[in-house]
C-alpha cells in the first residue's frame, strides 16, 4: 500500500473512487465561493439557488453519504479515527 491509497482503501473506496468524490466536493466548493465573491463585489448580482448555502450543505450531506453506503456495500469501511482504523493523521494538509 502506498501512501496514495492507504487513506482510500481504510475507508474502503478505490484511489479513483476517493478523488472523484474530492475533486467533486472541491468544484462544488470552489463555484460555491466564486458565487458568494462575486456577490460580496456586486451585491446587486444574487446568488443562484444552486450554490446558496443551504443547497451546497444538502450536496456535502448527500455526497458523504454516496460515499458512505459505497465504502459499507462493500463492508469494508472503517471510520477514521476509530481504533480499527490504520494510523492515520486525517488533519486537513492545509491547516
Amino acid at each position: 500500500m502506498t501512501i496514495f491509497t492507504e487513506h482510500p482503501h481504510a475507508q474502503g473506496v478505490t484511489y479513483f473512487e476517493h478523488w472523484g468524490f474530492a475533486f467533486g466536493i472541491a468544484w462544488q466548493l470552489l463555484r460555491s465561493v466564486l458565487a458568494f465573491m462575486l456577490h460580496a463585489l456586486l451585491p446587486f448580482i444574487t446568488i443562484a439557488p444552486r450554490f446558496d448555502l443551504e443547497a451546497t450543505s444538502a450536496f456535502l450531506l448527500e455526497r458523504n453519504d454516496f460515499i458512505e453506503a459505497a465504502a459499507k456495500a462493500r463492508g469494508t469501511h472503517i471510520p477514521v479515527g476509530t481504533q480499527e482504523s490504520p494510523d492515520h493523521n486525517d488533519t486537513p494538509a492545509f491547516a
